[in-house]
C-alpha cells in the first residue's frame, strides 16, 4: 500500500542519516514556486521508500530509481530574501574503502592532561576539475587536478557534513556539545555565523558558537580555542575547518584553491589523541589580502614564500619543539599547509624531517589547497594510519600572517574507535574509490563556483 508522501518542509534536518529506497524521479526544468526559494534548474526531486512509508526529497542527479540512498545536508537552494537553505539531500549510499593503519612499535608517554581528539570527520565534494582544461581558455600548459562543489555544496554543507561525520566517530551526542567554532574564510554569510547553522542542525542551544577567520590557519585556531573552552569549562566542543577557496579565472590562485572541510570533537570523551602543547607565531605580513566588497583575493606572488610561508612555519614548528624540549626525530608524522605541493616539503626538510614523516599527511595533488581545512584534512589523513602512542605535528598557516603548531599523542582509543569510521580520508580524497569522481569541465566549475 502506498500512502500520500509527506511534505517538503524548508530546513527538514529530521532525516538526515536515514537510509531509503528510490520509489520514483523527476526532472525539473521549469523553475517552481513549490518549496518557496529558487534553485538552479534542472533539479531532481524523488518519492524515497524510508521506514515503510514515502516521503518526498530532494536527490543527486546520478540516483536512479530503486538505488540506496541516504540523506545527508545539503544546500537546497536560496529565498528571495537571499537566505540559504539547508536540509536532507538524498545521496547514493556506497561502500567506500575503510582507514588501513600502520603498525608501530612506538610507546610514547600521554600527557598528563586527558583532553584531546575525540573523533574526527571530513568531508570533500567529488567534483574535479582537471587543470588542463585550463590550457586551451588561458593558452597555459597546466596539470593537475582540485576539487570544487557540486550543485547542493558550498561552505556550510561541508561543515554540517564533516561536524556529523566527526561526531559519529566519536560517541559524543551533538546535543551535549558546549562550544562550536568553525574556522573558514569564505563563509555563506558575511554577517551570521555558519556555527549558528551547525548548532540548528545538532538541536543544541545552550552552547557558545562562532566563527574564526585567519586566512588558512583559521581551522587549528579553531581547535585551539576549543581546547582551551574544554579545558576550562568541562564537556566536548566542535571545531571545524572549511573552505569553498577563491582564485579569479586565470590568476595563480584559480590553479590551486579547493574545497573540503574536516571537523574534530575536542574533550576527554575516550580521545583517540591527546594535546601535548602549542605555539603560535604572527606577524603583520601581508602576502595575501581581500578587501572589503571584493570577491577574489589579492596575493604578492613569490612573497608569499619568504618571508610569508616558510618564516612563520618554521618559527612556529621551532617554538613549540623547545617548549616541549622535542626534536624532529621525536615525530612519527608532520603535516604541514599545502598551499601548494612543493612548500611542505621543502619546508619539512629544512626543519630536519624526513619524507617518511611527511608524505603520509599530503593531500595537495588530489584536491589542491582547501584553504581553513587544509592542515586539519591532512592531520585526518595520518590519524586513519597512526597507532597508539604516536606523535604527530600539525604546523598550519595564514596569510596575515601566521602559524600555528599543535604537537598530538595517539592513544590506544584511536584503534578502538577506528571501525566507526565509514569512509578513509584517502577516499574522500579521491586518491582511492576513483570511481565515486565526477570529472567536470571549466564551465561546469565556473557555473557551480557561482562565478558565472
Amino acid at each position: 500500500m502506498i500512502v500520500a508522501p509527506k511534505a517538503f518542509r524548508l530546513n527538514n534536518f529530521e532525516n538526515i542519516g536515514k537510509e531509503g529506497e528510490i520509489y520514483s524521479k523527476t526532472k525539473i526544468s521549469v523553475a517552481s514556486t513549490l518549496f518557496n526559494y529558487n534553485r538552479k534548474v534542472p533539479y531532481y526531486t524523488a518519492l524515497i521508500k524510508i521506514d515503510g512509508e514515502i516521503i518526498f526529497g530532494l536527490i543527486d542527479d546520478k540516483v536512479k530509481i530503486g538505488d540506496k540512498v541516504i540523506s545527508r545536508p545539503g544546500k537546497l537552494g536560496r529565498t528571495e530574501q537571499g537566505l540559504y537553505i539547508y536540509g536532507g539531500l538524498w545521496k547514493l549510499k556506497k561502500e567506500f574503502s575503510k582507514p588501513q593503519t600502520k603498525k608501530s612499535e612506538t610507546k610514547r608517554k600521554l600527557p598528563d592532561e586527558k583532553i584531546g581528539i575525540s573523533g574526527y570527520g571530513v568531508y570533500v565534494p567529488r567534483y574535479r576539475l582537471e587543470l588542463s582544461n585550463l590550457n586551451n581558455v588561458w593558452g597555459r600548459e597546466l596539470k593537475g587536478i582540485k576539487s570544487f562543489p557540486g550543485k547542493f555544496d558550498d561552505q556550510g554543507s561541508y561543515a554540517l557534513n564533516c561536524g556529523l561525520n566527526a561526531l559519529k566517530h566519536s560517541g559524543v551526542e551533538g546535543n551535549k556539545l558546549k562550544f562550536i567554532e568553525v574556522g573558514s574564510e569564505s563563509k555563506v554569510y558575511a554577517v551570521k555565523p555558519t556555527a549558528s547553522i551547525m548548532a540548528g542542525l545538532l538541536k543544541t542551544e545552550n552552547c557558545f558558537a562562532s566563527d574564526v577567520e585567519f586566512a588558512c590557519k583559521a581551522g587549528t585556531q579553531a581547535m585551539v580555542n576549543t581546547f582551551n573552552f574544554v579545558k576550562i569549562n568541562g564537556g566536548s566542543g566542535l571545531a571545524i575547518g572549511a573552505d569553498s577557496a577563491q582564485g579569479a579565472p586565470n590568476d595563480e590562485l584559480e590553479i590551486t584553491a579547493g574545497d573540503g572541510s574536516a571537523g574534530f570533537v575536542i574533550g576527554d570523551q575516550k580521545p583517540i589523541a591527546l594535546v601535548e602543547g602549542y605555539t603560535s607565531f604572527t606577524t603583520d605580513t601581508t602576502d595575501f589580502w581581500r578587501n572589503d566588497g571584493d570577491k577574489f583575493p589579492k596575493h604578492a606572488g613569490r612573497f608569499s614564500g619568504n618571508p610569508a610561508y616558510y618564516k612563520h612555519v618554521e618559527s612556529a614548528a621551532k617554538n613549540l619543539m623547545k617548549k616541549l624540549n622535542l626534536e624532529p626525530k621525536d615525530f612519527d608524522y608532520v603535516v604541514f599547509h599545502q598551499p601548494n605541493g612543493k612548500y611542505p616539503r621543502i619546508v619539512g626538510k629544512r626543519l630536519g624531517f624526513t619524507p617518511e614523516q611527511v608524505e603520509p599527511g599530503i593531500n595537495f595533488e588530489f584536491i589542491g589547497n582547501t584553504y581553513s581545512a587544509n592542515s586539519l584534512l591532512g592531520l585526518a589523513r595520518v590519524l586513519d594510519i597512526a597507532a597508539p602512542y604516536q606523535r604527530i605535528l600539525v604546523v598550519s598557516y595564514g596569510s596575515g600572517a601566521g602559524s600555528d603548531a599543535i604537537s598530538f599523542i595517539t592513544t590506544p582509543d584511536i584503534e578502538n574507535k577506528r571501525n566507526r569510521i565509514e569512509r578513509s580520508v584517502k577516499s574522500w580524497v579521491g586518491e582511492e574509490d576513483k570511481d565515486n569522481l565526477i570529472i567536470e569541465d571549466y564551465s561546469i566549475y565556473l557555473k557551480n563556483k557561482g562565478i558565472i
